[in-house]
């Protein structure tokens, strides 16, 4: 059953208000600003009411906002206009009186199904920010927690979504003295994209260990290409195996685009792609290169977030970060100059750093 607050100075306007609505709702005739402290879904409030009660009227919508809570301004018809002058920030809608039962009951049932509807609405939100915080813890726990401990390397990443949870993901594993690593970019963003992500990582997990990088991505490609043409979506794909001895990097950039060196020299070196984002029809196997990997010299792979909305190039991004930085710092100084609008995209970092002495980067 509704409650309703009256807040009316009029007697017999009270008297026939109470009687008419007492039938269907519960009503609550207010004395003083403490009935506005107790829950209800709709007062009902006279222009003498208007004025005395107005600040507390405001302070209660305000305090339960974004739900709606209604207020019917009783008027009487000579003095419409004046009273409703400044009254709408208080108000919700008016009815003239003398008052007529049939539009007070229509009047009262539309108010009631609008509070009763955005108070249904505040409940799925809270109910899908609940979901999606636990989608961002889970897919948070998903990502790697501590990087394999490489010799002669140095092994670091972050991914920020841009809403609550990802398209894109980072991912690595040891493979005896080797290790793979991978940066994903799904098309889009939110749920979606993150149940692609999260199917992407899976697959990829799944065939790196036993796989040279182009038979993984080939893999990737016939496992996913159905789900993805269905979802008219695709996943560009980093994915490489670094090895020790020699220092060495074999990788596949499968429509990626975003991974450079830059050399201890200050030279930088875009990668080059090796094939199609998974999800387009494959025109042949994916083909694998390989780059030799020296004391001081980065690896950077990352996703377009990080320079959506600059005009920094790739080059310029990574030009002044610190050489003699570690992986994890120069991972978040990258992080710390990526947008911050409501509009950005995902962005991941990932930052591999040789730090063999000079005398064993060499080939």
């Amino acid at each position: 059953m509704s409650r309703i607050v009256l807040l009316i100075e009029a007697r017999e306007n009270r008297r026939l208000l109470v009687e008419w609505l007492a039938q269907h709702h519960e009503v609550i005739v207010a004395r003083s600003p403490a009935a506005l402290e107790a829950p209800f879904d709709l007062g009902i409030v006279d222009g003498p009411s208007l004025q005395r009660y107005g600040p507390w009227i405001e302070s209660v919508k305000r305090a339960v906002q974004p739900v709606f809570l209604p207020f019917l301004f009783v008027a009487h018809r000579q003095g419409v206009g004046v009273a409703t002058a400044n009254a709408w920030e208080r108000i919700d809608e008016l009815i003239v009186s003398p008052v007529e039962k049939v539009e007070l009951r229509a009047r009262v049932e539309t108010l009631l199904r609008a509070r009763h509807l955005s108070v249904a609405n505040a409940a799925l939100r809270q109910r899908l920010e609940a979901e999606l915080a636990r989608a961002h813890e889970v897919q948070a726990g998903l990502l790697p927690r501590a990087a394999p401990h490489l010799r002669g390397f140095e092994l670091a990443a972050r991914c920020i979504p841009a809403r609550e949870v990802s398209g894109d993901f980072y991912d690595w594993d040891c493979v005896g003295d080797a290790a793979v690593l991978s940066v994903g970019d799904v098309m889009g963003k939110g749920a979606p994209a993150a149940l692609l992500a999260a199917t992407a990582r899976a697959v990829l997990r799944a065939v790196a260990r036993q796989n040279a990088p182009g038979a993984a991505l080939d893999l990737v490609r016939e496992t996913m290409n159905e789900d993805l043409e269905r979802t008219s979506s695709f996943v560009t794909l980093f994915h490489a195996r670094v090895t020790v001895e020699p220092h060495e990097v074999r990788y596949v950039d499968a429509g990626h685009g975003h991974a450079l060196v830059r050399r201890a020299t200050g030279a930088i070196e875009r990668l080059r792609c090796g094939g199609r984002p998974v999800g387009f029809p494959a025109s042949a196997p994916y083909q694998e290169s390989a780059v030799r990997m020296e004391a001081e010299d980065l690896l950077l792979v990352y996703s377009d977030g990080l320079l959506e909305g600059t005009e920094r190039t790739p080059e310029e991004m990574i030009d002044d970060v610190g050489a003699t930085a570690p992986a994890s710092a120069i991972v978040e100084e990258l992080i710390d100059r990526a947008p911050r609008h409501a509009t950005a995209d995902d962005v991941t970092v990932l930052v591999l750093k040789c730090c063999c002495r000079r005398d064993q980067g060499r080939p």
